[in-house]
């Protein structure tokens, strides 16, 4: 209440204040975006994980270091403290939703099948990993505590709890990420790490929870643990049961919605009144966001919905990071203290991960090296042991001392993992004692194209139909794109690599794809019949010649590119026929160093397989083969004269004496076609061509097309 004032004035006084607190935060978000998407940039080129540089970021902008530095208009700075926080409540709060959007996309992600195929070995790694990650995690603190801050803490005291919950949970995504880039996600390493994971997160945040559920009751007693235990797992099961058996129900819910915007941020929203439930449970947001994301992973529209959540993704996500990184105290880090308490711990929870992951691996069949790299695997904290240190922090159960700490073993494990891991997997030697064949039930048909544009064509008009039947597609790019198809319980992949269309599909719906795919075939056929039986396609080759849009007033439209892009010429060629003109065509560019001389075969197998589809000779004694080829990476262009002409099979019948010679590469279209329009509109009339051929050396033929 301001006294003095009416309620108009006091009125008007909440809305000033109000708007001043909303144009900071549009300030702050402006500044952070920035700063965490170019700090992201810079680590990804250093080959770090670009969440270290968004932590960084935040580091660098927040209230310890130059958030509070006086600028005009922030005479607290633009980062002030929020009282004994370091941010503010506003600030905060978009970092949690975006936390909660963090671990649904998690959930989204997990591959439950792909977890059941290793649940046995990956259980039990992920299980024996995080008693030994959580027990000596725990005993560092107490320990550590006690030497080091002179805090007399036990074993079950909310600082040790919260450092061993901490250093259990394992980032599935920098470990996924280093695994497909040495394509060894689906090698049983590789499963094994990927399941342990999931069951590590699972653990983790039913262990934080527990923790949560026993600081805030007060006391400790092994009786109120049991019972917090019970109340967290039932919970947990019961609703994850309840959400994987409606799932479907779900799915067919977000469907008729009818456009894929609106199923994902419905399915966000249900993401988020889950993580409220859970909260009001006395449990972490996040846990409620995991099943939600857990329970909708089965269906035909979680690849929809990740893919519409993308760009919220990268809009929050770098925030939450960036926000994790203001809560960081670099004075508490450097004390020599706190840095020797950091260094410890981040060594506790690095041994106690590689130990408790690599032993329980040795048991399953898996040599020293493939069980260590199985350990290896699983050091990487990230974002959920982010998410736990800021839950206990904004929660008053840690203090910021042992939050940056928490932050400091985070960023040493996750720099370390990375290099250390793909070292160990880019190793030839063998991970497993006996070698054994997964029996899965992927049934994978491979069809060969005869060229790149067919099976551009195939594939496009495949992935039209799979679209028609009702599937929902997600298109990845890793690097070579592949396209996920979902249908209820079907699951497809398919992706072209070079001539060869590969899809995978399950085995007992090989027949249904081999249908799909012969009726995509018959259709394309039957198209391609009718265009060769179309009336009048000879008129729109004289059209290019005819267009009154290459014409302005009877002038040739200008280019400044024309001229540089012509990379040789002849006046006089001596080819005989065609084929020969191709050929010496192709030798003008060799010698002017605009084609490899290797490639010269590969170019002149791509002119002719164009002029068999459809001749280029044109109409008025012009010819203009062409071809979109990988034996160029830019456009090259040579013009050649054959005063008494050349058979080009033209549409008048009259021979080519003017012929123009152009290369594309492959993954250009645009800009190639509106090159060879810009030739053309050198020799459209009788006046272009005549210039063009009075030409008497290669340099005034350059120079006519030019001008």
């Amino acid at each position: 209440m301001y006294y003095g004032c009416g309620r108009g004035e006091e009125r008007r006084i909440m809305e000033s204040h109000l708007i001043e607190k909303v144009t900071l935060l549009a300030f702050q978000l402006s500044v952070i975006i920035v700063s965490a998407k170019a700090c992201g940039v810079l680590f990804e080129k250093m080959r770090f994980p670009s969440v270290l540089g968004e932590l960084v970021a935040g580091i660098i902008i927040g209230p310890y270091l130059l958030g509070t530095v006086i600028l005009p208009g922030f005479p607290e700075g633009l980062f002030p403290m929020a009282g004994d926080f370091p941010v503010s409540t506003e600030l905060y709060g978009i970092a949690t939703i975006a936390s909660i959007l963090l671990l649904f996309s998690a959930g989204l992600e997990t591959d439950i099948d792909t977890f059941l195929s290793y649940s046995v070995v990956g259980s039990v790694v992920g299980i024996i990993g995080v008693l030994f990650s959580f027990i000596f995690g725990d005993l560092a603190g107490v320990y550590l505590s006690r030497w080091f801050m002179d805090a007399d803490f036990g074993f079950m005291h909310p600082v040790p709890l919260f450092l061993g919950v901490i250093s259990t949970a394992t980032s599935v995504g920098i470990s996924a990420r280093i695994l497909s880039e040495k394509k060894k996600m689906d090698s049983p390493v590789g499963i094994t790490i990927l399941s342990a994971a999931v069951i590590d997160d699972i653990l983790g945040i039913i262990v934080l929870s527990i923790v949560i559920g026993t600081a805030r009751g007060g006391g400790v007693s092994w009786s109120g643990v049991a019972m917090i235990t019970a109340k967290a797992v039932g919970i947990w099961l019961l609703v994850t049961a309840a959400g994987l058996l409606s799932s479907r129900r779900m799915g067919d819910m977000l469907k008729k919605l009818g456009d894929n915007p609106s199923m994902a941020l419905m399915s966000f929203a249900m993401a988020l009144l889950l993580a409220g439930f859970f909260e009001k449970a006395g449990m972490a947001m996040i846990i409620g966001a995991y099943i939600m994301g857990l329970s909708l992973a089965k269906t035909d529209v979680a690849l929809i919905i990740r893919e519409h959540l993308e760009m919220l993704s990268k809009l929050l996500i770098p925030v939450f990071f960036c926000v994790m990184g203001m809560l960081v105290n670099l004075k508490e880090i450097f004390g020599e203290k706190a840095l020797i308490f950091g260094t410890l711990y981040a060594i506790v929870c690095f041994a106690s991960k590689l130990i408790g992951c690599s032993l329980p691996a040795l048991c399953f069949d898996f040599t020293l090296r493939g069980a260590m790299t199985i350990g290896v695997g699983m050091i990487p904290r990230g974002e959920v042991a982010l998410i736990v240190a800021g839950v206990g922090l904004s929660s008053g159960l840690i203090p910021h001392d042992i939050f940056s700490i928490a932050i400091m073993m985070t960023f040493v494990t996750t720099m370390v993992t990375p290099q250390l891991l793909a070292v160990m997997l880019g190793s030839d030697k063998p991970m497993l004692k006996k070698e054994h064949k997964r029996a899965g039930n992927v049934q994978e048909s491979r069809y060969w194209m005869p060229n790149e544009e067919t099976a551009e064509l195939v594939l496009s008009k495949l992935l039209l139909s799979c679209e028609q039947e009702g599937f929902f597609m997600h298109r990845m790019d890793i690097p070579s794109p592949v396209y996920n198809l979902r249908k209820n319980e079907i699951f497809v992949t398919v992706r072209l690599n070079g001539l060869e269309l590969e899809i995978d599909g399950p085995e007992n719906f090989a027949a249904y794809i081999h249908t799909m795919f012969y009726e995509v075939i018959a259709e394309l056929e039957h198209t391609m019949k009718r265009l060769q039986s179309m009336a009048g396609k000879e008129n729109v080759g004289r059209q290019i010649f005819q267009d009154s849009s290459l014409v302005n007033n009877g002038n040739h439209v200008p280019s400044s590119k024309s001229k540089n892009r012509i990379s040789a010429a002849s006046v006089d060629l001596i080819a005989g026929n065609k084929h020969q003109a191709i050929e010496e065509m192709l030798d003008l560019l060799i010698t002017a160093g605009h084609l490899n001389r290797e490639l010269r075969e590969k170019a002149m197998i791509d002119i002719i397989e164009r002029e068999t589809a459809m001749s280029t000779g044109m109409q008025e004694g012009i010819a203009m083969p062409h071809a979109r080829t990988c034996a160029v990476d830019h456009i090259v262009t040579a013009v050649g004269l054959k005063r008494e002409g050349i058979d080009f099979g033209s549409l008048d019948r009259k021979p080519a004496k003017i012929i123009i010679l152009t290369l594309a590469p492959k993954s250009m279209s645009q800009p190639y076609l509106q090159h060879m329009a810009e030739m053309a509109s050198r020799v459209k009339d009788d006046k272009g061509r005549s210039a063009v051929l009075s030409s008497t050396t290669p340099e005034e033929l350059i120079n006519r097309f030019a001008n």
